[in-house]
C-alpha cells in the first residue's frame, strides 16, 4: 500500500514535472514565434542605410577622412544611393564632413550661406539637413530604441488606409518597401525612403490630445509615411508626359505636378496635425505651417500674372520657367495644399480623386472652389488659356478628353 502510495505521488510528480516542461517548452515556442512575428510585421523595413550613417559618422568623428572605398560603400547602401542621385554624392559628404568631422566644423556655415545666396530649393532645404543630422547625433540611445519599435508596429498596413483617401484605388495590392536612413526628409520613390533623426517623440500634451481623438503615439509617423506611399501609389499610373528636362517648358510642368502632388500629400498629414484641433498645431512646424499659409493668396496671384504673361509670349517660357520654379516655395507644398484644401472645404474629398494626378484639371478645380468661397483669389481666362495649352501637348491622348476638356469648365 505504503509502495503503491509512493509510486502513485512519483508517478504523479513525474507527471507535474514532464507537464510544467511541456508547458515551458510551449512558452518558449510561443515566444519564439512572437518574437519572429513581431520582427516580420513591416518585413519591408530596411535599416541598412542607418547602420551605414554610423559607421561612416564613426570615422568622421576621429576627424579622419573616410577613404574613397568607404564613401562608395555609404553610397551604394539602400536609401542613400537614391538620395545621391538627387542631391549628388559631393552635397552629402559636405553636409557629414560640416557636423560630424571636428576640423570642418565651419564648413556648415559656409554651406548654409552659399546655398542661401543661390536661392531656390537648397536654400531652405540645407539648414535642415543639417540640423537633422546634429538631431541624430544627439539623440542616438533613442535612436537605436526608434529602429527597434519600427519592426514591431504595423505601420505600413495603418498608412495605406490614409494614403488612399484621395486616390481613386480603393485597395492596395501590396505594400511598399522602405528603406530607413537618417536623414531629416522622406522620399516617395520605390523603395520609400524614410528618415528619422532626433526624438521626435511628442511633449505630453500632444500625446494626451492624441489619446482624447483615441489615437496613439504612432499616429503621426503613421501619417508621414502615409504621405510617402501615397507618392508611391500615385506615381503607379501617370495621366500627363513630361517634357525633356531641358525643354523650356519642363520646369512649369514639373512644379505645377509638385503642387498637385504635395499639396494633396499634405491633406494627409499636415491638416491632421497642424490645423484646426490637430494635436500638433502648437509645435514649431505647426505654426510655421500656418504662417505659410496665410502668405498663399499672394503666391497665386503672382503665379496668375506669370501664366498669364506666358501665354502672351510663350518665347520668354525658358527664362520665366526656371524663375517660376524657383518661386513657387518649398517645391510646391504650402500653395498645393492652399488650394488643395480649398477644394476639398468647398466641393469635397471625392473631387480631388478625379483630378489627382493631372495637374491641369486640378487648376480648373480649384477656380471652381475659389469661385465658390468668394475669396480665394482665382486664376484668370488668360492664365487658364496658357495651361490650356500645356495640358493640350502633355496630357496622355488617352486621359486628354478629361484633361484639356475640363479645364474649360
Amino acid at each position: 500500500m505504503w509502495t503503491e502510495r509512493w509510486c502513485w505521488r512519483e508517478t504523479r510528480k513525474g507527471k507535474s514535472v514532464l507537464l510544467q516542461v511541456i508547458a515551458f517548452a510551449l512558452i518558449a515556442l510561443l515566444g519564439v514565434d512572437n518574437a519572429a512575428a513581431q520582427q516580420n510585421v513591416n518585413s519591408g523595413f530596411n535599416f541598412e542605410g542607418i547602420d551605414a550613417f554610423w559607421e561612416i559618422v564613426a570615422i568622421l568623428e576621429s576627424d579622419v577622412e573616410p577613404t574613397e572605398s568607404q564613401w562608395d560603400a555609404f553610397f551604394e547602401t539602400p536609401g542613400y544611393k537614391r538620395l545621391s542621385e538627387e542631391f549628388g554624392r559631393d552635397y552629402f559628404m559636405d553636409a557629414l564632413r560640416a557636423v560630424f568631422l571636428p576640423s570642418q566644423r565651419g564648413l556648415a556655415e559656409e554651406m548654409e550661406r552659399d546655398f542661401s545666396e543661390r536661392g531656390g530649393f537648397l536654400g531652405w532645404y540645407t539648414p535642415l539637413v543639417l540640423e537633422g543630422f546634429r538631431a541624430a547625433s544627439r539623440d542616438r540611445a533613442w535612436q537605436r530604441e526608434r529602429v527597434q519599435e519600427l519592426k514591431t508596429y504595423p505601420y505600413l498596413a495603418r498608412a495605406a488606409k490614409y494614403a488612399l483617401q484621395y486616390l481613386p484605388e480603393d485597395t492596395v495590392t501590396e505594400y511598399p518597401a522602405v528603406d530607413f536612413v537618417v536623414f531629416s526628409d522622406s522620399r516617395g520613390y520605390t523603395p520609400l525612403i524614410m528618415g528619422i533623426t532626433g526624438n521626435d517623440t511628442p511633449p505630453a500634451h500632444q500625446l494626451a490630445c492624441l489619446r482624447e481623438q483615441g489615437l496613439d503615439r504612432h499616429f503621426p509617423f503613421t501619417l508621414l509615411m502615409a504621405h510617402e506611399s501615397y507618392h508611391l501609389y500615385r506615381a503607379s499610373v501617370q495621366e500627363i508626359e513630361f517634357p525633356g528636362d531641358d525643354h523650356p517648358d519642363y520646369p512649369i510642368v514639373w512644379t505645377l505636378d509638385q503642387m498637385v502632388n504635395e499639396g494633396i500629400g499634405d491633406l494627409i498629414n499636415r491638416k491632421s496635425l497642424y490645423a484646426g484641433d490637430g494635436c500638433l498645431a502648437d509645435s514649431d512646424a505647426g505654426v510655421r505651417f500656418r504662417e505659410d499659409q496665410r502668405a498663399q493668396p499672394a503666391t497665386i496671384r503672382v503665379m496668375n500674372l506669370i501664366f498669364s504673361e506666358l501665354g502672351d509670349a510663350p518665347e520668354l517660357s525658358d527664362r520665366l520657367g526656371r524663375q517660376f520654379q524657383s518661386f513657387v516655395p518649398q517645391s510646391g507644398h504650402p500653395t498645393g495644399f492652399y488650394m488643395a484644401n480649398l477644394i476639398e472645404e468647398e466641393l469635397g474629398a471625392e473631387e480631388l480623386k478625379h483630378v489627382v494626378r493631372n495637374p491641369f484639371r486640378f487648376f480648373a478645380l480649384y477656380n471652381r472652389a475659389a469661385e465658390a468661397d468668394g475669396s480665394a483669389p482665382a486664376f484668370s481666362e488668360e492664365a487658364m488659356a496658357y495651361l490650356r495649352s500645356l495640358a493640350a501637348k502633355y496630357v496622355k491622348p488617352r486621359h486628354r478628353a478629361r484633361g484639356a476638356g475640363a479645364l474649360r469648365e
